[in-house]
């Protein structure tokens, strides 16, 4: 393919074709759902160096995709190492990669895989969250932000950042957090599903209230507190063996703490990242949004 046609662009028919054909294809690859965002979007979110355009300069659309994660049967395993090494498998990140590889390959167009994990510090460069929503998957809930899916609820997400123009999806003009269900149990006991599975007020994460109109008013979320006792084998949970062995002064217990399979589980994490996932769902175990996508015999 030439480099004249490397850069131009297609027009509004061969755009709308090509959309479709990206859609088809990431869905293909694993996604249970795609969306297209248009770059520009985040300018009015994010500040310079977290925008798409900023990370692959030129880039003209961000396409989205969230998959299930993990399957039903690993959420309902009472072992959760079962979950972390058999059931999340990463399959948004699979399907991301083949989209690049595939845009740039067949369609001649430059692409890459957004970054969502931090290349320094703490924060990301790029919010996968915010990415979700204004590529019309999905919105925030009352569950820690979490961004839900009006089909499937929970879904994990990637973006890819590319040079070829497609149509841009809208944002869903419907919250799809707070279900009917929850706002009925909050007029009537003062909190819903998730809230009650995890209320700040008594040690947990969530706390949050719902408006006359059915919507969120108010919402609350205690990161430090959730990543204590949800990262139990990941990077966290090194940091926190770290200093517990650190400040241990029986040198026996200190070896023992060293040699456990706790502190090798965490060692592991920093290395396999995949091992790196919470243990802890129960804001989503309860969440009625996505639901019959999850019963199964």
């Amino acid at each position: 393919m030439s480099e004249t046609s490397r850069t131009s662009q297609p027009d509004e028919t061969d755009a709308a074709g090509l959309t479709l054909q990206i859609k088809q294809f990431a869905l293909s690859a694993g996604a249970d759902v795609v969306g297209v965002a248009d770059p520009h979007a985040w300018d009015e979110h994010v500040p310079e160096g977290h925008r798409p355009y900023d990370i692959l300069p030129g880039t003209e659309s961000v396409i989205v995709v969230g998959s299930r994660g993990p399957t039903a049967g690993a959420w309902r395993s009472p072992l959760h190492r079962v979950m972390e090494v058999n059931g999340y498998d990463f399959r948004n990140d699979a399907a991301i990669h083949r989209l690049a590889d595939n845009i740039e390959t067949q369609l001649g167009y430059k692409a890459i895989q957004a970054p969502g994990l931090p290349t320094g510090g703490h924060q990301p460069p790029f919010s996968m969250m915010l990415a979700a929503v204004l590529a019309g998957l999905g919105t925030r809930s009352l569950a820690a932000n979490i961004i839900l899916n009006p089909k499937f609820g929970l879904l994990y997400y990637s973006a890819c950042f590319t040079t070829l123009k497609l149509e841009h999806d809208c944002m869903l003009e419907q919250d799809v957090c707070p279900h009917t269900m929850c706002v009925e149990s909050y007029r009537r006991f003062g909190t819903t599903p998730c809230i009650a599975a995890c209320p700040s007020d008594e040690g947990g994460c969530l706390d949050g209230s719902i408006d006359d109109d059915g919507r969120i008013d108010y919402s609350y979320y205690d990161r430090e507190r959730c990543v204590s006792r949800a990262m139990n084998f990941g990077i966290n949970s090194f940091q926190k063996a770290l200093a517990q062995i650190v400040a241990e002064d029986d040198k026996d217990k200190q070896s023992t703490m060293v040699q456990s399979d706790f502190f090798s589980r965490s060692c592991s994490a920093i290395t396999h990242y995949k091992e790196s996932v919470a243990q802890c769902f129960e804001c989503m175990r309860v969440c009625p949004i996505g639901r019959q996508e999850r019963k199964l015999r």
